[in-house]
């Protein structure tokens, strides 16, 4: 006979699954036009950010690569990222509850996405260990958090942040510099 414990161990895993199978199946372009309203403003502070900081640089990558990274890094960070911080931290309804517990879910799904890329870093990939821990990348990271947060509560969709993590790092790391981590493990 299974313990009360036991059962809203299962229940409780079975609403984390049914939760991000069911935000898989709601395709972006069913998203409202408000859930991609932070992109071009993330899009901006980032730039700015970036190439006040350095951090960003005009340097397309010239590598064979390019014809496999997009793919790549659809799969990690972009799907597998977005799965766990939106798709598990963030309930797929939390917009029902109101303005303040959306934010709030944002926020935590947010701040646990910053801490684990410094976390990640200093654990797992040593190598990202400079870039992990550089106060801009964090900043962008943050910003990177909250519009994907934002646009997973509103469209109710997983499909609009993984895209909008996607684009932010293939841009970045075809197109303005950015460290190749998936070549460095």
């Amino acid at each position: 006979m299974r313990s009360m414990n036991d059962r809203q161990d299962v229940k409780t895993l079975g609403r984390l699954r049914d939760n991000l199978i069911a935000s898989l199946q709601v395709p972006p372009w069913h998203a409202p036009a408000k859930a991609w309203l932070p992109v071009p403003f993330f899009a901006l502070i980032s730039v700015l950010v970036g190439f006040q900081t350095g951090l960003l640089e005009l340097a397309p990558l010239n590598s064979e690569a390019m014809l496999w990274l997009p793919i790549t890094l659809f799969i990690f960070p972009s799907l597998l990222e977005e799965a766990f911080f939106r798709g598990v931290l963030i309930p797929r309804n939390v917009e029902r509850k109101g303005p303040e517990k959306t934010w709030q879910a944002i926020v935590l799904s947010s701040l646990a996405f910053v801490v684990w890329h410094p976390l990640n870093a200093l654990t797992f990939n040593t190598a990202a260990n400079p870039l992990f821990l550089d106060p801009a990348f964090l900043i962008i990271v943050t910003l990177l958090g909250l519009t994907c947060g934002y646009s997973y509560a509103l469209s109710r969709s997983l499909w609009v942040p993984i895209i909008i993590h996607w684009a932010t790092v293939t841009v970045w790391v075809l197109f303005l510099g950015g460290r190749n981590l998936v070549l460095e493990l």
